[in-house]
């Protein structure tokens, strides 16, 4: 039997096919996975007049999978791609347009950290950052715990507004928008922070005790959300992959190189999906999420695979002999 050409999937495509509930079910299986089964190479940064290219790749072996992410990483935004291989048939399998897939797929690995971390009674919800992640992220945690409430900040009071009266009609809870990053973190039972800050933008004194924390926005070691004191006083730490989080994740890198905190202490999603932790109902959690390709190829392997029942997408072999005829328009 002739193997079905690659497909090629447009944004469009993506938003038609998966939703972030898809997105997190396909990172509790790729994160459940048992030992060996996934492999994740980190992703790697090279300097560019215009931004950064980024390139991440993984495998997930029992599924007859491997894929990369390739994108540009700056501020304007950028191309996003995910290439997705079969490696039983040693072929290209699709190229998907990855920033929905990204944005959704991020928020996804809050989501899950969400519903291993936090206390089950969780009922309010804090997001700091009303960027294009930042609706995913309470989407994600809407998924996974019955919500109350919504509190969301960013700096631009009309943003942040326009952001409040988004969340509330596309995810159906009452949504303020917060005067203030303390006023919106102090009392919530979780929260998000999803910003590309600097320095951090959510302090110890202002995290209730018993919340949960997903630090979801900064991935470089040049960016912090989350103070040290937070840290610290975290009794369950936890990020999407060890090797990524020693290149990346600023706020443990930084502790660690004073003695004060041991890579021992960290944990993986993998790791909390095979042993679920005992939650300490006074006690913090944090998850410092860096994103990672594993989550791109698991998801992008659910979208592929529901474009070819739905018929979505463009042949790229098609697409190409149409083009090379002058066929294509």
């Amino acid at each position: 039997m002739t193997a079905a050409p690659p497909l090629y999937l447009t944004e469009a495509d993506v938003a038609a096919l998966a939703g972030v509930d898809d997105a997190i079910a396909a990172l509790e299986d790729c994160f459940g996975a048992p030992d060996g089964d996934v492999e994740t190479l980190p992703r790697q940064r090279a300097a560019l007049p215009c931004g950064a290219f980024n390139l991440m790749g993984a495998v997930h072996r029992s599924h007859g999978v491997f894929g990369l992410k390739a994108y540009l990483g700056r501020s304007a935004g950028g191309p996003y791609h995910v290439l997705l291989y079969s490696a039983t048939e040693a072929r290209l399998v699709a190229l998907i347009e990855a920033d929905l897939l990204s944005q959704m797929r991020t928020g996804a690995a809050s989501g899950l950290a969400t519903r291993l971390m936090a206390r089950p009674d969780a009922a309010v919800l804090a997001v700091i950052g009303t960027g294009k992640q930042a609706f995913w992220q309470a989407a994600a945690v809407a998924v996974v715990r019955s919500l109350k409430e919504i509190r969301v900040f960013g700096r631009d009071r009309g943003r942040r507004d326009a952001f409040a009266r988004e969340v509330e009609e596309r995810l159906g809870v009452a949504t303020v928008a917060a005067e203030s990053a303390e006023a919106c973190v102090r009392g919530a039972d979780v929260v998000v922070t999803i910003t590309k800050a600097s320095e951090p933008v959510c302090l110890s004194d202002w995290v209730a005790d018993g919340a949960h924390v997903n630090a979801a926005g900064a991935n470089s070691a040049d960016r912090r959300e989350v103070d040290a004191a937070l840290i610290r006083r975290a009794s369950l730490l936890a990020t999407d992959d060890l090797p990524q989080a020693r290149i990346e994740a600023a706020e443990f890198r930084d502790l660690i190189a004073r003695g004060e905190l041991d890579w021992s202490q960290v944990r993986s999603l993998s790791e909390l999906m095979r042993h679920p932790p005992r939650r300490n109902h006074a006690g913090i959690s944090l998850f410092k999420s860096l994103g990672v390709a594993i989550e791109d190829v698991a998801f992008a392997e659910v979208i592929v695979s529901r474009a070819r029942t739905a018929g979505r997408g463009r042949s790229l072999e098609r697409g190409v002999a149409a083009e090379m005829s002058g066929e294509a328009g």
